[in-house]
C-alpha cells in the first residue's frame, strides 16, 4: 500500500509547552500516543502524525493511507497547534503529498441548508439539514464544525471558507462563525442530517442561529472529528445537555448486553429526552433546578458504587472545571487506567469557543 507523507515545521518560542498541550489533548480524546515528550507519535484514523522538538520549533510529519486521511490529519494537527499557541504565528506550511491547493474549498466541507426545525424539549431544538455528498459524515466520529452565517443576511449563499497552506479553513472575507456540534442522526440516502442545539439566548452564535432558523437557511459543515464512546466492561456514561446527542447515539449503538450507569444532568425535568439504553444500562436524570452546572453530576459520580473485581470504564462530557475534577476522581479515587476513561470539556463557564471549547452539542 502506498503511503502519503506531508511535512511541516511549527515555529514557536514555547515548543515544549505547546507540544505537551497538544499531546495531552489528543490523549484526552482517546487517540493513541506513543513515545517521549520530545519525540512522539499520535495515531489518527488511517495514519500517524509524528512530533519532534527542535530549537524554537516542532517538526511535524504525517503519514496516511490516502489523500483524504492525510488532509484530515493536517487540519487537526495545524488547527489544534494554532489554537494552543496563545497568539503566536506558527508558520505551518505543508510540503509533500496531498497538499490541497490554497484557495480551494476544504476537502471535508459541505454546504447544507435547513430543511426542518423541531423542538425536542423547551431548550433543545433540532435542525434537519440537507446537502449533497454527506457520506463522509456517516462515521463513528460524531463531531462536526458548523459555519454559521452572520444574522440578518439577504438569503444569498454566503462566501465559504478556503484552505490555507497549513491545511486549515480560512474565514477571511467570510461572515461566518465556527462552532463545534454533534450529529444526532444522519441519513445519507435521504441527504439529511440532524443537529441538536441547546437554546440559551442570542448571546452565543449557535443558540442564536437555532432560535431563528427557517427552512432554506444556509449552514456550512466540516468534519467529522472526535472519538466514539468506548465500552470496556461495566461502563459509566455521563454528561449535561451539551453531551445529550453523543450519549443518545452511543446508547442506540450499544450491544444489548452492555452494562453500566448513565447519569445525565439537565436544567429541569422538562429537559429530559426519550432515550433507548440497553436493559443493563441504568439511566438516571439529575435536575439542577437552579443548582450550578456540574455540581449534581460530580456528586453523583463521586457517590457511585463501582463493580468490584471487574473491568470498568467511563466517558463523561460536561463543563471544563467539572471535567478536570472527574479526571482526577477516575484516576486517583476509582483507580481506572488512563486508557479506560475520558472526561471531556464540552464547554467552559464564561468562555466562548476559541477561548475554550464551547457550545458542543
Amino acid at each position: 500500500m502506498t503511503t502519503l507523507i506531508a511535512e511541516a515545521q511549527a515555529r514557536t518560542a514555547n515548543a515544549e509547552t505547546l507540544s505537551a498541550k497538544f499531546r495531552e489533548h489528543m490523549a484526552e480524546h482517546g487517540l493513541e500516543v506513543d513515545g517521549t515528550d520530545a519525540d512522539y507519535r499520535v495515531a489518527f484514523p488511517g495514519g500517524v502524525a509524528s512530533f519532534r522538538l527542535q530549537a524554537g520549533a516542532i517538526a511535524l510529519r504525517i503519514e496516511a493511507i490516502n489523500a483524504e486521511r492525510l488532509a484530515e490529519a493536517q487540519g487537526v494537527v495545524a488547527g489544534h497547534l494554532d489554537g494552543f499557541a496563545a497568539g503566536e504565528s506558527l508558520g505551518i506550511v505543508w510540503t509533500g503529498d496531498g497538499v490541497t491547493a490554497t484557495g480551494a474549498l476544504p476537502h471535508n466541507f459541505r454546504v447544507t441548508r435547513v430543511k426542518r426545525v423541531m423542538d425536542v424539549t423547551p431548550h433543545m431544538r433540532r435542525l434537519t439539514l440537507t446537502g449533497e455528498d454527506l457520506g463522509r459524515f456517516d462515521a463513528e466520529a460524531m463531531h462536526v464544525k458548523i459555519f454559521i452565517p452572520a444574522p440578518g443576511g439577504d438569503g444569498r449563499e454566503p462566501v465559504w471558507p478556503h484552505v490555507s497552506a497549513s491545511g486549515q479553513p480560512v474565514l477571511d472575507g467570510c461572515s461566518l462563525t465556527r462552532r463545534t456540534y454533534t450529529i444526532r442522526r444522519i441519513d445519507v440516502a435521504a441527504k439529511e442530517m440532524d443537529i441538536d442545539f441547546v437554546l440559551h439566548g442570542d448571546a452565543s452564535p449557535g443558540s442564536r442561529f437555532a432560535m431563528h432558523a427557517r427552512p432554506g437557511d444556509w449552514l456550512g459543515i466540516s468534519g467529522p472529528g472526535g472519538g466514539d464512546v468506548p465500552l470496556r466492561g461495566w461502563t459509566l456514561i455521563g454528561g449535561d445537555e451539551t453531551a445529550l446527542p453523543v450519549i443518545a447515539r452511543a446508547l442506540e449503538a450499544m450491544p444489548q448486553d452492555a452494562r453500566g450507569q448513565v447519569l445525565i444532568e439537565v436544567a429541569v425535568a422538562a429537559e429530559e429526552q426519550p432515550l433507548s439504553p440497553p436493559p443493563g444500562m441504568a439511566l438516571r436524570w439529575l435536575h439542577r433546578n437552579g443548582t450550578a452546572p456540574g455540581v449534581l453530576l460530580l456528586e453523583a459520580i463521586r457517590n457511585l458504587n463501582w463493580p468490584a473485581g471487574e473491568e470498568a470504564s467511563a466517558w463523561v462530557a460536561c463543563e471544563g472545571a467539572t471535567a478536570v475534577a472527574l479526571r482526577e476522581h477516575f484516576a486517583q479515587v476509582v483507580g481506572l487506567p488512563r486508557s479506560h476513561f475520558r472526561a471531556v470539556a464540552y464547554w467552559r463557564q464564561g468562555l466562548a469557543e476559541g477561548a475554550g471549547k464551547a457550545e458542543a452539542a
